[in-house]
């Protein structure tokens, strides 16, 4: 008797822990495009439907809008009243903001993306790490490797910059699909006081964005 007690509480607390694990997490996805990653659970989501609408009533062309080749995106952060609006600009946000896309290339941009074309999906970071005056006087990259997943491949790279006075940090992974059809893009970034305070946490969350491709 004492030994299936004892067998039934450690079930019982394997159990428990399982639950715990599980629900300390969330785990956004795109099934259909083979990419997920992970997030604490209690972070603010943002969801595709939201993200998109925002973007499309945003443009200032519709029909040229990029927009339209989304097929997933998704954001979420530490700040509960995060808005849209903030992940469609560049200015710093004073919390750490996650935001992930996948879309789409161009005819063009499948001919001609390269791993430069990945680093400068966001900003011209090619250019500014090259001295070009776009008022950036201290943008730095701060690393820069490639990453090769089982679907994809390109350029992990981080750097900083600032606008109107205030320094913010990205963490920006930017992959090309095995057929050159596809971009997965996942960035954390927030004021560079603020990263540097959550760096484990948003470092943590990028190193589970895994591509494996479309099915």
């Amino acid at each position: 008797m004492r030994r299936v007690r004892t067998v039934g509480l450690v079930l019982t607390l394997a159990l428990s822990l399982s639950a715990c694990g599980e629900s300390s997490q969330l785990y956004p996805a795109s099934k259909e495009d083979g990419v997920f990653f992970s997030v604490p659970k209690n972070w603010k989501g943002l969801s595709f439907a939201a993200l998109s609408k925002f973007e499309k009533k945003s443009a200032e062309n519709p029909e040229e809008s990029r927009e339209s080749l989304v097929k997933w995106q998704v954001a979420y952060s530490t700040d509960t009243k995060v808005k849209v609006s903030s992940v469609f600009t560049l200015k710093p946000p004073s919390s750490p903001l996650i935001f992930a896309r996948v879309r789409d290339l161009t005819a063009e941009e499948t001919n001609d993306f390269s791993y430069n074309s990945l680093r400068n999906v966001i900003v011209p970071v090619t250019q500014l790490a090259d001295g070009a005056e776009l008022g950036v006087p201290d943008f730095e990259i701060l690393s820069d490797r490639e990453v090769v997943e089982k679907g994809a491949r390109g350029v992990q790279t981080i750097y900083r910059f600032s606008i109107d006075g205030e320094q913010q940090t990205f963490n920006q992974t930017a992959l090309m699909s095995n057929d050159r059809t596809t971009i997965y893009i996942l960035i954390g970034r927030c004021l560079s006081k603020c990263y540097q305070k959550n760096k484990k946490a948003i470092e943590e969350i990028v190193s589970t964005f895994t591509v494996e491709g479309a099915k």
